[in-house]
């Protein structure tokens, strides 16, 4: 809170701030005497008495300590002068060089202006009453979002003896849906699927084996990548699973829209007829043969010198559905993991610079490569509506 104190403090541009030292003991009405007397027609036109009459300069304080016969201490004189009558003022204080009988010395500190301060204060507060205004003015989506989030927070529960994450419906639905992780529950909660619980992993917990045997049917909603397949083998190997889901390719059920999330159940398939996708293989044979899509890679990589094309090329002809390859500056290979992976374990692979992404490329696997400063990612496409920086190279196979 800014406080304005008196008028004096109001009209002050400028504190002229000064030490003495004063070579007997005196009171501070005898300094303040001082430089009126000795000021006196110094200058004609900044005669103090008058400047104080007229409300030009404020109450002179003296701050004054006395000590061993030797009286110590500070002046300062409000002024709402000009900057350079204020100077000229400062510099007549500084002549007074005796106070009653007394030696005196007296020196200029600063000349400090008081509106720098107070621009400061103003400044300060001006922030702090956006931040409250932009915290209670909501935009239609934003309340819309904030709603939805204090129902999926309000509604989730943790269930049974490992307190996995799960939807307030999951006893007493006669079906199930199976998820990968928290995310992922309170996303469906945010369009009302209430009888949901997570894995948190591939090793499918006993409590959820045991829960499957009481539902009527079950549905495995998985991320679109490698992992969601590998944990859908696990659930198979240990239990019954009805049915399963699938995000869009290089998508996670947790970044799905609410029409993507309506699409990918409705688009439900028996469980017989679960497959792992054959890998795709881009056909880029060599450099020498390059023509087309194949020639854009080749001359997007030829910018960046590398000794060795073949590498990369390689990567992408090989590269496995829902994983994601990584390669420094030299075309050497650092990693070669599922994307769902990627977010965790990517600081452990800091030299990146080329990355190679079988799926689609997400704004939070953009944000993650702009962080990481790569130069290059080759990918099957994009999200809508997905803004690439300039500066970033991308090759769509």
């Amino acid at each position: 809170m800014i406080k304005i104190t008196n008028q004096t403090d109001f009209t002050t541009k400028y504190i002229i701030e000064t030490s003495f030292k004063i070579r007997g003991v005196v009171e501070k009405s005898d300094i303040v005497g001082a430089i009126f007397g000795q000021t006196e027609g110094l200058l004609l036109d900044l005669d103090l008495r008058d400047l104080q009459k007229s409300g030009r300069i404020g109450r002179i304080e003296v701050e004054n300590e006395s000590k061993e016969g030797v009286s110590e201490g500070i002046i300062k004189v409000p002024s709402s002068l000009t900057r350079k009558e204020t100077a000229l003022l400062a510099a007549t204080i500084e002549t007074v060089s005796r106070v009653g009988p007394c030696e005196a010395e007296i020196n200029l500190i600063e000349i400090r202006d008081v509106r720098d301060t107070k621009r400061k204060k103003i400044i300060e507060r001006a922030a702090e009453l956006l931040k409250e205004w932009d915290q209670k003015s909501l935009e239609p989506s934003e309340i819309e979002e904030k709603i939805d989030t204090g129902i999926k927070l309000g509604e989730i529960i943790s269930w049974g003896k490992e307190k996995l994450p799960a939807g307030p419906d999951i006893d007493k639905d006669p079906n199930l849906i199976i998820v990968e992780g928290r995310a992922d529950v309170l996303n469906l909660l945010r369009i009302g699927i209430k009888n949901t619980v997570a894995v948190q992993g591939t090793q499918v917990p006993k409590s959820v084996v045991e829960l499957i045997k009481s539902k009527k049917s079950v549905l495995f909603f998985m991320d679109g990548d490698r992992g969601g397949e590998i944990i859908l083998k696990e659930l198979l190997q240990v239990t019954r699973i009805n049915f399963f889901a699938r995000a869009p390719e290089g998508y996670e059920v947790e970044e799905l829209t609410r029409k993507q999330m309506i699409k990918a159940l409705q688009n439900k398939k028996p469980v017989n007829e679960f497959n792992e996708k054959k890998h795709r293989k881009v056909r880029i044979k060599s450099e020498k043969e390059y023509k087309g899509k194949e020639g854009t890679l080749i001359r997007v990589l030829n910018k960046f010198k590398l000794k060795n094309n073949s590498s990369i090329i390689a990567a992408i002809n090989t590269i496995e559905s829902g994983h994601s390859i990584g390669f420094n500056k030299k075309g050497d290979k650092l990693f070669d993991m599922p994307v769902g992976e990627i977010f965790e374990k990517i600081s452990d692979y800091k030299d990146s610079k080329y990355l190679i992404i079988y799926g689609i490329l997400t704004s939070r696997l953009l944000s993650l490569a702009i962080n990481m400063k790569l130069v290059f990612i080759a990918c099957k496409n994009k999200a809508e509506e997905l803004i690439i920086p300039s500066g970033m190279n991308i090759f769509y196979f």
